[in-house]
């Protein structure tokens, strides 16, 4: 007679969020697998696999989590074995759904340090894991918003600035920072090729790497040059909060003056800031440096598009015969169905004459009173749009939150239809900022008109001594644009 023992075929899951966290007691790795065949011996079960994961409970793609619910459609499992709970993951709503489905094959999930047999205790604790997560996600983030607080810096030291670190109960502690001479000589060249020579990242970058003038060997690249450009660092303010992510649109701005020591003065901050901004709401590539003085400032009247510089046949004289064109129409009809063509040698003339009528203060403060109220209308009426439109967005969503709790929608078809959505609400919310800021902008544009005349009295005595390039990036920051019509109007639009 021939006895046959069957086991129950149990696979394993182990994981940790960090290294660190592999050698703490409770959740270490060794001590999960050790309590995992433990309980499997104790229940006659036979473990075939152990899958482990150091990654976040949070993350549904961990890899060894996908390989593990792969293994199991493939293989015949009785179990799936886990130490707690929250190491099969920490989305309440992720967790039961897979316990669920899992459930349906025939597979069951059990834990050898939690009673989750009963349906609602494993309600209960899914929804602690979940709470826990978020708990500690809010332990982290206060911490480190209190340190932030006190003028601590978490994260690499900015380039030009170094740490001054003293012994205090055992740890080295930063007490203060200096600058690096060196380093901020770099910065301030960066910053003076930007302001002064209007360069973008990329062309910086070349500079320097041409200049030899290197991060410690290693050339520059344009995504460098924008992170310590944008760094409030450099004028010695401490921000903390700057680059909020999605998942942490309710992380506070926290900022603390004087932590560093300046490398740029407030004004010198202000203007690169400004000269900044006007290349990221202008075209990219050599427009700025390009020899025509109003390109990246004309705009065609009829449809608002891009009036670019464009050379042509050689006069009698020799000298090429140079003009405006409007982008749209050179493209397609559809776009803007005007011939918006300007000789070069007569508008730009006309523009400069045009702009001299404002180095009168009376003549400002009657154009703002004009136009301000005219513009503020214009921003005020896109911004309800954008938010009747994120009011929609959320009110969808809310309505396929219910159809999900009714059961009409399962946890993919959620997902599949909020996918978009959650890119759209991003977008949304990122343009009401944008808008609000204009708003503000242009509710206290009056405060412009007192320093605008000496702007534009300054740049109109000096125009003829300076080069095309470094005189449009004077121009950018008095005018945010020329529109220009086919029968030789002109309107000027000051930047506020």
């Amino acid at each position: 007679m021939v006895t046959t023992v069957t086991h129950r075929r149990i696979v394993g899951y182990i994981r940790v969020s960090t290294g660190k966290q592999a050698r703490e007691d409770r959740s270490s790795l060794g001590t999960q697998e050790d309590r995992i065949r433990a309980t499997a011996s104790a229940v006659g079960g036979l473990v075939v696999k152990v899958f482990c994961d150091v990654e976040s409970g949070r993350k549904d793609d961990r890899p060894q989590y996908r390989a593990m619910l792969e293994y199991i459609s493939e293989n015949d499992i009785d179990t799936v074995l886990v130490q707690y709970l929250d190491r099969f993951g920490r989305n309440p709503k992720e967790i039961l759904s897979r316990i669920w489905q899992l459930g349906e094959q025939g597979v069951s999930v059990e834990a050898t340090d939690q009673d989750i047999k009963d349906e609602m205790m494993l309600i209960v604790n899914a929804g602690m894991a979940g709470h826990e997560s978020k708990r500690t996600s809010e332990r982290v983030q206060a911490n480190m918003n209190s340190s932030a607080r006190k003028g601590v810096h978490s994260g690499p030291s900015p380039y030009g600035l170094r740490p001054v670190r003293e012994i205090q109960d055992g740890k080295a502690v930063v007490v203060r920072w200096e600058v690096e001479v060196d380093e901020a000589e770099i910065v301030k060249e960066m910053a003076r090729l930007s302001v002064e020579d209007n360069l973008g990242y990329k062309a910086i970058a070349d500079s320097l790497n041409e200049r030899g003038m290197t991060r410690n060997g290693r050339f520059w690249v344009p995504a460098s040059i924008q992170l310590i450009l944008r760094n409030p660092a450099i004028k010695g303010l401490l921000a903390f909060g700057r680059n909020r992510k999605k998942s942490s649109s309710n992380q506070e701005l926290i900022e603390v003056p004087g932590v560093f020591p300046p490398i740029l003065t407030e004004t010198e901050w202000d203007l690169l800031q400004q000269r900044q901004d006007i290349r990221k709401g202008a075209p990219r590539g050599s427009v700025h440096r390009s020899e025509y003085l109003l390109s990246s400032i004309a705009r065609c009247g009829h449809c608002g598009g891009p009036m670019t510089g464009k050379a042509g046949a050689r006069r009698k004289d020799g000298t090429l015969y140079r003009s405006y064109q409007c982008v749209n129409a050179k493209k397609t009809r559809s776009k803007c169905a005007f011939h918006n063509s300007h000789s070069a040698r007569k508008l730009e003339p006309a523009v400069l004459e045009y702009l001299g009528q404002f180095s009168d203060p009376k003549r400002v403060a009657e154009l703002m009173d004009r136009s301000g109220p005219t513009k503020l209308k214009r921003i005020k009426k896109e911004l309800g749009r954008a938010e009747k439109q994120l009011a929609t967005l959320d009110r969808d969503f809310h309505q396929n939150l219910n159809l999900l709790k009714k059961g009409v929608l399962d946890e993919e078809e959620f997902g599949r239809a909020n996918e978009r959505r959650r890119d759209e609400r991003a977008s949304a919310e990122i343009r009401i900022a944008e808008l609000r800021g204009q708003v503000e902008q242009a509710e206290t544009a009056k405060e412009s008109a007192s320093s605008l005349p000496e702007k534009v009295k300054t740049f109109t005595e000096s125009f003829e001594e300076i080069e095309t390039p470094r005189a449009k990036a004077i121009l950018q920051t008095i005018l945010e644009a020329v529109y220009v019509w086919n029968d030789n109007r002109i309107e000027i639009a000051f930047r506020q």
